[in-house]
This record gives structure tokens, C-alpha cells and sequence, in this order.
């Protein structure tokens, strides 16, 4: 068989590395590193304020009780009594959760009872070791502290002084204390509240940041967009208007395309220079060769043949090789495979080829239209010098990833999967009997290749060759 071309490698992509983040995601975390912590800060500043004022409040009516059973202490004949006793009524009912007490401190912190309140039904209260001797070393002062209550359930805060009181040789301690689980429970309820609101307030400034970095960068978002317009071929160059610091940016791009353009345009120019430079002198050559039948004009004749094809070969995979790097070109499919397979349809209209055509709508191949004709319509032609009475061609999208397919299928003699390779080589010919050059899938194989495509032959389901071309397509 004549013109037949093996898969093509896969064509690797550049690596996006995982490790980019936005720039909207580093923004907001830059603002939420500095702004989290303050919040945060802020809710334990304003809960450990609140905490203090709470337990000063909760902690003067003790003050005042230790100072007035102080005051009110009277001692005779050894015995100590009050003149006066502490006139809150939840001094006098049991376990009420206020208490008072006059006692000596043991070592261990038990206060051995002189004088105390009834709500303390005959019970004592205990320091903590710490406070012992802080009482001790500090005479007279008074100290703020924590202790277990008569009742199992209570956490007392107490406020307690050890003075030497006249006639006594002993010094004695003053306790009063109350439950404190009241004022715990404030304290805990703000926390909640000011940590519940610290957190709306995060969320609402997490979102707030979110909202002005994404409108700080709107502009940017555009310019990614009107570049992708360019690159799929939407868009000749940059359009639109941004702000001073962006401007330039885009004027910078406009200028990259256009000497893209300048480029590509230039070399197209000197491809056409050079086949024409190399043309005229070998069909001189031909011309001559063919005007005498000496074995030497055979062979010249014969390699000059060889050599017109070859150059021709490079010249258009030159050209293809400068549209392929082309930025904003694009080119309808459906149109163009249809136009080919009404004039092939003409040219072979000797072997009444049936054409069974199935595109997908709205396919746009990303490059030249000239390269789609010439990629496609050697594989239509391959098919239909082989086909026995039909042709199936068809075009679709693949999922997600830029691509597209076309789909050559005939039903002729096939070919054995270890020839792939042998027919995609310049110039091969598996069979000399059949019209051709044997450049056909070779030059499929470069124009594919150019575009960062690929070539990929089977064995067809009507019995003969399937060619797959993947190509890129418009977004």
C-alpha cells in the first residue's frame, strides 16, 4: 500500500507545577495571617478584662465581710466574739453558698472553726497549701483565692486576712467566701459571645478581602482572558482598555503577537523564495533528461524526481513548522472536511465511493485551514485509492482537553499492524503498483506533529485502515 503512516509518539505537555497558588489566594492568606491573630487576640483581651472586672465586683462584698467581721471581733476572758455579724440573709441558711468563718490555720489549711456562719452547718473550709503560706508571710494582707465548698458541688472564691486580734495570742484568719460558679458562668457566656462574634467578624472580613482582591484584579482576569481569545483564535490581539499598571503589560503582549506575526510571516516568505529558487532549476534538469532516452537521462531524470519531492517534502513542513508557532489562527472543520469529500467524491467518481461523513458541530481547528486540507485530505485520499466501495469519516471532540479527533475508515485490504512504521517513513511505497509519492502520511506526520498532534493508524471495523488525527481545536 502506498502513503500509510504510523502512530506518532504522544506529545508531551509542559508540567504545571501544584505548588502555584493565585494570586487572590495569596492575598486573602497574607491579609488572614495578620488579621486572624488579632481577632483572636482581641477576643482573649476583651474576655480577660471581663473576667477581671467580674470577679472584682463579685469579689467586694467579701472584702467588705472580712472587714467588718474584723471590726466587729471582740475578745473576753480568752473568748472571741462578734459585736455585730454580717447582715446578709444567706449567711444564716445552710449551704446557701456564702459563709464566713473565724478560725486558727493549721499547717495543712484546714482552718480550725472559733466563730462562723450557720450556712456552713457546722463545717470548716480549707485552703490551698499555696495560700497558707502566703497568710503566713503576708500579715495582715489579704489574699484572693479558690477552695472547695461544704457542699461537694461548690467552687468557692474567698477572700481571707490572718490578724493578731488584742487579748489573743494567737493569730486568727478571716475567710468569707461565696460561690463562685455564677460568675464563672458570665465569664464563660461572654467568651462565647465575644469568640462567636470574632468569628462573624473574620468571615465578614475574609469575604471582604476576597471581594477587593478579586475586584483589584478584574483587570487581570480580563487580560487572561482577552490573551486565551488570541491564542484559540478568536481575537487578532490585546483589545480593551486597563489601568495604568496593566496597560503596559498588554501593549507588551500586542507587540510579542504582531512580531509573532512579523516572524512567521517572513519565514513563510522565505520558504516560498527558497522553493522557487530550487524549482526552476530542477525542472531544467527534468526538461533536459526527458529530451533524450539514455540510461544516464533515466537515472538523472529519475533522482531528480526523487529530489523535487524531497525538497517539497521540507519546504512544507518548513511552512507547516512556522504556522504551527502562528498566534489567533483558526479554521473551521466541518466546512473544510465536507468541501473534501465532495471533490474527492468527483475525482473518484469511477469507483462510486459511498462517503459517510459524521462531524460534530461547531469544531474549530486551531491553525490554518491550508494545513487542515492538506492533513486531512491525504488521509481521505489514502482512503479512497484503497477503498473497495465506502468511506467513513468523522470529527469529534475529546473530553476536556483542548483536543479534537478526525477519523479516516475504509474498507480495503487493511494493512498488518508491523508495517505501520515502514509507511510513515518519506518517500516509502509498500506497494509501486499504486499512484503516489509516498510522502502523503509523512507529511500528515510533520503538519500533526507541528501543531503538537499526533497521527495514529488501525485496523478499521469495515475491514481496512482507520487513521485517527488528533489536532488542537478552538475553546
Amino acid at each position: 500500500m502506498t502513503d500509510m503512516g504510523a502512530p506518532l509518539s504522544t506529545v508531551s505537555e509542559p508540567s504545571v507545577s501544584l505548588g502555584n497558588q493565585s494570586l487572590v489566594v495569596r492575598l486573602v492568606r497574607g491579609a488572614a495571617l495578620w488579621a486572624l491573630p488579632l481577632l483572636l487576640l482581641t477576643a482573649l483581651t476583651l474576655t480577660w478584662l471581663y473576667r477581671n472586672t467580674t470577679y472584682r465586683s463579685f469579689d467586694d462584698p467579701l472584702v467588705s465581710a472580712v472587714t467588718s467581721l474584723i471590726a466587729s471581733a471582740e475578745v473576753a476572758d480568752g473568748m472571741l466574739g462578734l459585736s455585730r455579724k454580717p447582715i446578709d440573709p444567706r449567711y444564716q441558711r445552710a449551704l446557701s453558698g456564702r459563709y464566713w468563718l473565724i478560725g486558727f490555720l493549721q499547717d495543712d489549711g484546714v482552718i480550725e472553726a472559733i466563730t462562723s456562719s450557720r450556712s456552713l452547718y457546722e463545717e470548716t473550709l480549707t485552703l490551698p497549701k499555696s495560700d497558707v503560706a502566703r497568710l503566713q508571710n503576708q500579715q495582715g494582707e489579704e489574699i484572693r483565692s479558690n477552695a472547695e465548698g461544704p457542699d461537694s458541688n461548690e467552687n468557692l472564691r474567698l477572700v481571707a486576712r490572718q490578724v493578731v486580734l488584742p487579748n489573743m495570742k494567737a493569730p486568727v484568719v478571716v475567710v468569707a467566701a461565696a460561690d463562685n460558679r455564677s460568675a464563672r458562668q458570665s465569664v464563660i457566656s461572654f467568651a462565647l459571645i465575644a469568640f462567636g462574634l470574632m468569628l462573624l467578624i473574620s468571615i465578614g472580613l475574609v469575604t471582604a478581602v476576597v471581594t477587593q482582591v478579586r475586584s483589584g484584579l478584574k483587570p487581570l482576569f480580563d487580560l487572561r482572558e482577552k490573551v486565551a481569545d488570541v491564542r484559540e483564535g478568536r481575537a487578532g490581539q490585546v483589545d480593551g482598555k486597563y489601568p495604568r499598571e496593566i496597560q503596559p503589560l498588554a501593549n507588551e503582549l500586542n507587540s510579542l503577537i504582531t512580531h509573532n506575526k512579523d516572524v512567521v510571516e517572513r519565514a513563510r516568505t522565505h520558504v516560498g523564495n527558497l522553493a522557487h529558487a530550487l524549482k526552476t532549476p530542477l525542472a531544467v534538469l527534468q526538461n533536459e533528461a526527458q529530451s533524450t532516452d539514455s540510461t544516464l537521462s533515466e537515472i538523472v531524470g529519475r533522482q531528480t524526481e526523487t529530489m523535487k519531492n524531497q525538497v517539497d517534502h521540507h519546504l512544507r513542513r518548513a511552512r507547516a513548522a512556522a504556522r504551527g508557532q502562528a498566534i489567533g489562527v483558526s479554521s473551521p472543520v466541518n466546512e473544510t472536511l465536507e468541501a473534501l469529500a465532495r471533490t474527492l467524491e468527483r475525482i473518484y467518481r469511477d469507483k462510486d465511493i459511498d462517503f459517510d461523513v459524521d462531524l460534530e458541530p461547531d469544531l474549530i481547528f486551531r491553525g490554518e485551514k491550508r494545513d487542515l486540507e492538506e492533513m486531512a485530505g491525504n488521509l481521505m485520499d489514502n482512503a479512497c485509492k484503497w477503498t473497495k466501495s465506502a468511506i467513513r469519516v468523522s470529527a469529534q471532540r475529546l473530553a476536556d482537553d483542548g483536543q479534537f479527533i478526525i477519523i479516516v475508515s475504509d474498507d480495503g485490504p487493511g494493512m498488518a499492524a508491523d508495517q505501520y512504521k515502514e509507511a510513515i517513513k518519506r518517500g516509502a511505497r509498500l506497494d509501486e503498483a499504486t499512484p503516489g509519492s509516498g510522502f502523503g502520511l509523512a507529511i500528515v506526520d510533520d503538519l500533526a506533529r507541528a501543531y503538537k498532534g499526533r497521527l495514529t493508524l488501525g485496523k478499521s471495523d469495515m475491514g481496512g485502515l482507520k487513521s485517527v488525527l488528533e489536532l488542537p481545536r478552538r475553546l
